[in-house]
């Protein structure tokens, strides 16, 4: 199969790069991939993961003429497969696969809130142009489909998210050394892109709350970071928290924390988490779309994490009590990797996405 993605955010955030994951998992099965982007810094990043990219924008939803142009290049790449990942755009770059005559069309949902009841035209996109939408957590389906209850369900489908752990490249401790984090730090950390929904001012007024003098390590980059220092600064924590940036060496990065955080007020599925798992670091997350499906284990096995309200005061208690127990944090951290295997392996993720897309190109392509 030839198949093609289109992304048209003006992040590159943990969605990209999951659909980026998925592609490249895919071009090691032997399809043909190609993953187009609003712009050549993105299509840049996305490259260096081993896919080819390239660009292709898509504006508000009166440019018209875009819709048009993905349309020439569809018919010029002329894919099996057309899988959209920006739900803001899918009514032109829905609108773009029909005027080409694509096979067939997935809309794949991360970010909970992106539903068909933000307005007729994500309705319209999404009843006519789009045969297939997978979300990543099976907690985002009934919002979704009350958002058009004229939306076939059969329409809607979940795929969770596949993960293994990222690989450790540097000298143990390199990390730490590189932001100047004591040895015997307690460290509270997370990667994610920094927007406001993240909510990392609720995770440094938690950890400003325990009576451990606990340190704070955020890898990525975005919007926020400045209000982050500024909270920072605020709450007397500023040689505490450490703004590493985008990194590449996120197993590194995992491996410099105690406990991995999730502050969130909302959630698709956060691969970032997936991976604090897979690397077998103890994870504390608010209550958003995904983390109970990645953490609640059944009553006989042993917890994978803590799922907590949105209040600082719970996720400071949650936070502190693992920080105090190095036993238990060993043995969640150990929980957390055995379900990230079992869960959530990355073969799983891609022979489902796999299947749903053979399906897909066989059912509706020529002669289908």
């Amino acid at each position: 199969m030839f198949i093609l993605a289109h992304n048209s955010s003006n992040a590159f955030g943990g969605g990209e790069i999951g659909t980026v994951l998925l592609l490249a998992g895919l071009q090691r099965r032997g399809h043909r991939v190609l993953m187009l982007f609003r712009d050549a810094e993105k299509a840049e990043r996305a490259a260096s993961y081993g896919i080819p990219t390239g660009v292709q924008r898509i504006g508000g939803d009166a440019m018209l003429p875009d819709a048009a142009r993905l349309a020439a290049r569809l018919r010029r790449e002329r894919p099996d497969a057309v899988i959209l990942t920006t739900f803001k755009k899918v009514f032109l770059s829905g609108l773009g696969a029909r005027l080409a005559g694509a096979p067939f069309v997935v809309q794949r949902i991360v970010l909970q809130g992106d539903t068909p009841g933000r307005g007729a035209r994500y309705r319209l996109a999404l009843r006519r142009w789009v045969h297939r939408v997978v979300l990543n957590a099976d907690a985002m389906r009934d919002a979704f489909l009350a958002g058009d209850p004229a939306l076939d369900p059969a329409k809607v489908v979940t795929i969770l998210d596949g993960v293994r752990a990222p690989v450790r490249t540097g000298e143990p401790g390199a990390v730490r050394r590189e932001l100047g984090i004591p040895a015997d730090a307690l460290v509270v950390g997370s990667v994610a892109r920094l927007a406001g929904q993240k909510r990392f001012d609720r995770l440094l007024r938690a950890l400003a709350a325990l009576p451990e003098p606990v340190h704070c390590l955020i890898a990525g980059d975005g919007p926020a970071m400045e209000g982050i220092r500024t909270v920072a600064a605020e709450l007397g924590m500023a040689d505490r928290v450490h703004l590493a940036g985008f990194r590449r060496d996120v197993g590194d990065v995992l491996a410099a924390m105690d406990v991995f955080a999730v502050s969130s007020d909302r959630e698709g599925f956060a691969n970032a988490m997936l991976e604090a798992m897979a690397s077998g670091l103890p994870v504390v997350s608010t209550d958003v779309s995904g983390a109970r499906e990645a953490l609640d284990t059944a009553l006989d096995e042993p917890r994978a994490g803590i799922v907590t309200r949105f209040s600082e005061a719970e996720l400071a208690e949650a936070i502190g009590g693992l920080l105090r127990d190095g036993d238990g944090r060993r043995r969640m951290g150990e929980a957390a990797r055995e379900r990230a295997a079992r869960r959530f392996g990355e073969e799983r993720f891609l022979d489902e996405w796999e299947r749903l897309l053979q399906e897909g190109v066989r059912r509706r392509g020529p002669g289908g």
